[in-house]
């Protein structure tokens, strides 16, 4: 068989196995946005009965806009250190009395310093409002660096109600206090997941700002379930 004949051959059993390859990247994607989901489930229930007072963060969940949810935030490296973690970000609806769709983002940055092993963290990012909102469905949102937006924190046990979150445009939660020791969140850049959210919404419709307006996704029911357990919108 001639040389350029089997090229041809590789070529067109290539083009008739792509779709195939395409297909299970989108499940396995899909899988793993709905893992996801199940895992900010339990993020939300632990991070507010880590916190010195729940209610506290039911207080301020119940003003918020919107809310991220990283459930492990990985932090690994040596010398040269890198983080990252994927989540999902829901913004309340125009009635106030839950949220719409979820869609994927992914934290993720880079450090340099003295650093070992591997650790991780749950992040709860409330989003307080509508610019820090804006900002957040923007392509991408870095911590600490996007031009009129301030970010609070509030580590493990700690009280959120203090002078220093007072005017911040979002606050963010963990479960590791020691998570904001020496500014960690500093620099992170929040980007949207389109793959995954292409895989669970269907190609061409990953847009963040569109996603979090609808209310149609059911395996999302559990999540919203738990953001607006023990809460009331705050009314204007």
């Amino acid at each position: 068989m001639h040389v350029w004949v089997k090229r041809v051959l590789a070529a067109a059993a290539m083009c008739v196995a792509m779709p195939a390859v395409h297909q299970v990247a989108r499940a396995d994607d899909a899988q793993d946005a709905r893992i996801t989901m199940e895992e900010s489930v339990i993020t939300v229930d632990r991070v507010r009965g880590e916190q010195k007072s729940a209610d506290t963060m039911n207080r301020m969940l119940a003003k918020a806009k919107g809310v991220l949810i990283i459930p492990s935030y990985y932090k690994a490296g040596f010398i040269l250190g890198g983080s990252y973690g994927d989540g999902v970000l829901l913004k309340r609806n125009m009635s106030g009395d839950g949220y719409g769709d979820p869609a994927f983002y992914r934290m993720t940055a880079g450090s340099i310093g003295l650093q070992a092993g591997m650790q991780s963290s749950a992040v709860v990012f409330m989003i307080l409002t509508d610019k820090g909102m804006d900002a957040m469905l923007t392509d991408e949102f870095k911590v600490g660096g996007s031009v009129g937006i301030s970010v609070g924190s509030v580590g493990a046990g700690a009280e959120a109600a203090t002078t220093s979150n007072v005017g911040n445009d979002i606050v963010a939660y963990s479960v590791n206090a020691g998570l904001f020791a020496g500014g960690a969140l500093e620099g992170a850049v929040i980007k949207p997941r389109k793959d995954w959210n292409a895989a669970v919404y269907g190609v061409g419709n990953d847009d963040p700002r569109v996603i979090v307006e609808r209310n149609q996704l059911r395996t999302a029911q559990p999540l919203k379930d738990a953001l607006s357990k023990s809460t009331n919108p705050a009314k204007p």
